[in-house]
């Protein structure tokens, strides 16, 4: 489902807050709605109205709109009108968890109540619960069919099924919808794009199809050329075992062989056990620390495989997809797997035994619907054109990335259909990092990657960086203890604090026990556990810098904690931010000497809450002993 877009055309941006407001008057259900729907204080456009009313018309039906459109704004007033009607609950379904999380939270923001999200994560008494307390559930059709007896049990009146091209077939939304299809009164089903070859079956199983046009007028204005898309590939059970024991292996080493066991997560997790299973082949030390041979035959070559396909059938008329993958092995493997497409493979090794022009020439041919590129088949080849860009490898290095992303999101001077990058991501791994880095410092550098900041902020909800936040949101801890608990280096832990700090995620005090991290969202936990440090009692002279859009400012000081946080409260009025701040201070010793100290608060303060945080340590410092005031100055 796509987020919806302001007036300009922009994403709606994760930080504007609101709701639909809707009139309580009854309007007629097959020639009225509300012509007057509030979305976040912008009214909505004439072409959803018009889409909502169809559909509510209809009582059964399929709207497909554009990617960009703003689908959730028509499905949005639709649930309000049914919910006004007498519909007691409503199921929406979402493909995946990170469309789940993202969609119950716009829901509840527009619609102004508790929209609930449920998927297998949660365990089975506690989905029971939330299946019986909510009103609108957004669920995976996976979990809606593994709960299918609860559901029928709870009387949902309407459900709303999202992306429902995927609703054929043996896949779980068709399962789901031929179970339950009887059960309610209202059927609305959504998609940018719905197959011919697909049509009949969702017509059946949700309703009548009506397409809303990326080329009428009042539409293409909010279409952009580029759609950016995330497709999940997650691993099953036995894969999850292997990426336990990489990660674990990962853990006790050092050195080297810490690298080596960190690459063979990296190639296991981004681009299959395929290319980690080559790799174990060649490299006699790999072989040394781990036996992979027990896994052969019970894990997928290609974990990203079954995602894939999906991306082709869901993009089904696509006149040439490029797929941009990392391994050679992994590129023939795919092509092996999708003759029907007559790929091309153009790498090193292809480069090497064909003639360069006859293979571009293959490429181009109007039959290829399908070329599989290496980076090292990018280097120096001017590839075709294609409409559907899928990235299978996301690349540790965010420069890459960004060169990638220079060449493939080719500006097209003329108006048409929109095109689709795709990313292919392991979920709850490092190949979600990866991805993350990837996307942030290419809008940092002014690449325009078209995936909207309420997708992003999904995606940081998948990472393993989640995991640290998730333990720190429970007990404040060194970061130390946090990469005992999970199992990983400190290093890989530190460097991800460091990013999670950036965005404003983590904050830290300096205690006897050294920096010691909590969520943001867990400050109280720090005055709660390690209030001795958060007095603010001392009195001696604290001179602060703050750093503000890559500088730092004029140092503000003072004897008293009030009297510098007043002054950095205005500081914080006027930017809006402070990325962080470095502060001095002459510490009293026992010996009657002072002794002076330098501390580093590197999060982002973007509240007075943070501030305060900082500036109540600085002026405990005191309270630590020598060698710990030591400590914190080296710090």
């Amino acid at each position: 489902m796509s987020f919806p877009r302001n007036v300009d055309g922009n994403p709606l941006n994760r930080t504007l807050v609101g709701r639909i407001s809707i009139s309580t008057r009854t309007f007629p259900l097959a020639t009225s709605l509300p012509t007057c729907v509030e979305m976040l204080g912008i009214e909505p456009r004439d072409y959803q109205v018009e889409a909502a009313r169809w559909a509510l018309k209809q009582r059964h039906a399929v709207v497909c709109l554009p990617t960009g459109s703003g689908k959730t704004v028509v499905a949005a007033v639709w649930i309000e009108h049914v919910l006004r009607e007498g519909v007691s609950k409503i199921l929406v379904l979402a493909p995946t968890r990170i469309l789940v999380e993202q969609i119950a939270r716009f829901l509840t923001k527009v619609l102004g109540i508790e929209v609930v999200a449920i998927h297998g994560l949660y365990p089975k008494h506690r989905r029971v619960e939330l299946w019986r307390r909510a009103r609108i559930v957004v669920t995976t059709p996976e979990t809606a069919l593994s709960d299918v007896d609860t559901v029928v049990e709870q009387g949902f009146g309407a459900i709303v099924v999202d992306e429902c091209h995927h609703t054929t077939g043996m896949d779980a939304y068709a399962k789901f919808m031929r179970a339950t299809k009887d059960l309610y009164r209202y059927r609305l089903g959504l998609s940018a794009f719905v197959p011919p070859s697909r049509r009949k079956e969702i017509e059946e199983l949700i309703g009548t199809v009506r397409v809303w046009s990326w080329s009428d007028p009042r539409i293409a204005k909010y279409v952009p050329t580029w759609i950016g898309e995330v497709y999940e590939a997650e691993l099953l059970d036995r894969e999850r075992e292997l990426l336990k024991r990489l990660e674990e292996l990962h853990a006790s080493l050092e050195g080297r062989e810490r690298g080596l066991a960190r690459l063979a997560m990296r190639w296991f997790v981004r681009d299959g056990f395929l290319a980690l299973w080559e790799s174990w082949e060649r490299s006699e030390k790999l072989r040394k620390l781990i036996d992979l041979s027990p896994y052969r035959s019970t894990v997928r070559e290609l974990h990203k495989l079954d995602a894939l396909m999906r991306v082709l059938r869901d993009h089904e008329g696509f006149s040439k997809a490029i797929v941009f993958v990392d391994r050679v092995v992994v590129a023939y493997r795919i092509a092996e797997s999708l003759k029907a497409l007559n790929p091309v493979v153009i790498c090193g090794k292809a480069r090497a035994s064909h003639d360069v022009r006859k293979l571009l020439e293959m490429a181009r041919d109007p039959n290829t619907k399908l070329i599989v590129s290496t980076s090292a088949g990018e280097e120096g080849l001017d590839l075709p054109e294609g409409d559907l860009l899928v990235v299978w490898s996301n690349v540790a290095s965010p420069l890459r990335f960004i060169q990638r992303h220079g060449r493939i999101l080719r500006a097209t001077e003329k108006r048409g259909p929109p095109k689709f990058v795709t990313y292919i991501v392991t979920p709850d791994t490092i190949d979600m990092d990866s991805l993350i880095d990837g996307i942030e410092l290419a809008k940092k550098v002014g690449i325009d990657v078209p995936v909207s900041e309420e997708v992003l902020e999904s995606l940081w909800r998948r990472s393993s960086r989640a995991r640290i936040l998730q333990i720190l949101e429970e007990s404040p801890m060194p970061l130390e203890w946090v990469a005992e608990i999970l199992g990983v280096s400190t290093d890989v832990v530190r460097n991800d604090a460091r990013k999670l700090c950036s965005r404003g995620d983590l904050v830290y005090i300096y205690t006897h026990l050294g920096k010691v991290y909590a969520s943001s969202e867990a400050i109280h936990r720090l005055y709660e556990e390690f209030g001795e440090y958060l007095q603010a009692d001392g009195a001696y002279e604290v001179k602060v810098k703050p750093f503000v859009g890559g500088r730092y400012l004029r140092a503000v000081s003072g004897n008293s904690f009030h009297e510098v946080f007043e002054k950095l409260r205005k500081v914080l009025a006027r930017h809006g931010s402070i990325e962080k701040l470095h502060v001095s201070a002459s510490v009293p010793l026992p010996t009657g000497a002072l002794k002076l100290v330098n501390l580093v608060f590197s999060y982002l303060i973007d509240d007075e809450k943070k501030l305060e945080l900082a500036l109540r340590n600085a002026f405990s410092i005191h309270r630590l002993e020598p060698s710990e005031v030591e400590e914190a100055d080296r710090s």
